[in-house]
């Protein structure tokens, strides 16, 4: 860790039942876009958030996991015309990241590209509209974070949009809104926090804050994980899953994450494989090799990140993306699994074929 570093995280955060009725003293009687997914529309969680605040002035959207950059890109041309004044975002990662991407080119104006701002690597932002957050699963922490992942299927690529006014004004953890997630997204989601945890651990650009925030969420994640498995519907266990994904994002705010979302990037673009799942079934094998070489700062995050390897090497994650690819589909992306800003963040430089050799012993 350098002897220089730097912390910054301008959310408002708000939990417990019944903090979404507080959503309304943010945005009054302003025009609100809420952004949320066809499922949680189709399970009526939309209408119990707009009767909660009926002050506000609501226009509704959805989006599908995983949206692509040119589905966003014609969403933005049509919400020109409507010109919400803030986004709240209802949802999991996919949803808060393209309410991001949304209150970016919202607050751009119809001239501002998406895929031109990142296919160009053009400067940061100069307005965004205010973004709120809600999020109905515990896993990718995107409601803390400042970046949106943004996915080009067009170029087969994999972009983040970042810039600090990407950060939400306020974010509301419901915890009732998770309690109906099925138990592979309740899987999904886990896995992703345990992997943000996990990966700020063994960061090069780790805080004191952001590992405190890290040893947390994953001390929470992998003792509550076991518990929503064997029992879903007690919410007790939801909170505090909800409160180790919010960690997680915390902590990945500051430092990035590394090498197990570098490899995980190509495997849901190219063959859908769930974003939690696909971040987090390397995690053993990368813990191995911190393990080996005794790269712990501290000797009690050596034995946090066992417990947790542990619970991960449980789910047989090898098995469950075997569904969706197979290793000879895998192998051969190997070269494209180091991407910058993501995989050089590991504490261990890495080549090609250690990442061969990753591959093969985590898709056993």
């Amino acid at each position: 860790m350098s002897a220089a570093w730097f912390h910054y995280s301008p959310v408002r955060i708000h939990g417990g039942q019944g903090c979404t009725a507080l959503l309304e003293n943010y945005i009054g009687h302003q025009k609100a876009l809420l952004l949320t997914s066809p499922g949680l529309l189709r399970r009526r969680t939309t209408e119990k958030l707009m009767t909660a605040c009926p002050s506000v002035h609501w226009l509704v959207r959805t989006v599908p996991p995983y949206p692509e950059m040119e589905h966003l890109e014609h969403l933005a041309a049509e919400l020109h015309q409507e010109e919400p004044e803030v986004l709240v975002a209802l949802g999991g990662g996919s949803v808060i990241d393209s309410a991001k991407a949304l209150a970016a080119a919202l607050g751009e104006g119809p001239a501002w590209s998406l895929s031109e701002h990142l296919r160009e690597s053009r400067a940061c932002l100069n307005s965004v509209k205010p973004i709120y957050c809600l999020p109905t699963t515990a896993g990718s922490g995107a409601e803390a974070t400042p970046f949106a992942t943004i996915w080009d299927q067009a170029e087969k690529k994999k972009y983040s949009l970042e810039d600090p006014r990407l950060y939400a004004k306020a974010v509301f953890l419901e915890p009732k809104v998770t309690i109906s997630l099925p138990p592979r997204e309740t899987l999904w989601g886990a896995l992703d926090t345990l992997s943000h945890g996990l990966e700020t651990l063994w960061n090069k650009k780790a805080t004191p804050i952001s590992l405190a925030l890290a040893r947390e969420a994953i001390a929470l994640m992998s003792d509550f994980l076991p518990r929503a498995q064997e029992n879903p519907a007690n919410l007790k266990v939801r909170i505090k899953m909800q409160e180790a994904s919010l960690l997680g994002g915390l902590a990945i705010s500051q430092s990035h994450s590394t090498l197990a979302h570098s490899i995980g990037y190509p495997l849901t673009l190219r063959f859908g494989v769930p974003h939690g799942l696909a971040s987090a079934f390397t995690l053993p094998a990368l813990y191995d090799l911190i393990e080996e070489r005794g790269l712990w700062r501290y000797a009690e995050d050596g034995a946090l990140a066992a417990k947790a390897a542990a619970l991960v090497r449980g789910q047989n994650l090898g098995q469950l993306v075997r569904e969706y690819c197979q290793p000879e589909d895998v192998i051969p992306l190997a070269g494209r699994m180091r991407s910058p800003g993501r995989a050089d963040n590991f504490r261990l430089n890495v080549g090609e074929s250690t990442v061969v050799s990753i591959l093969q012993k985590s898709l056993k």
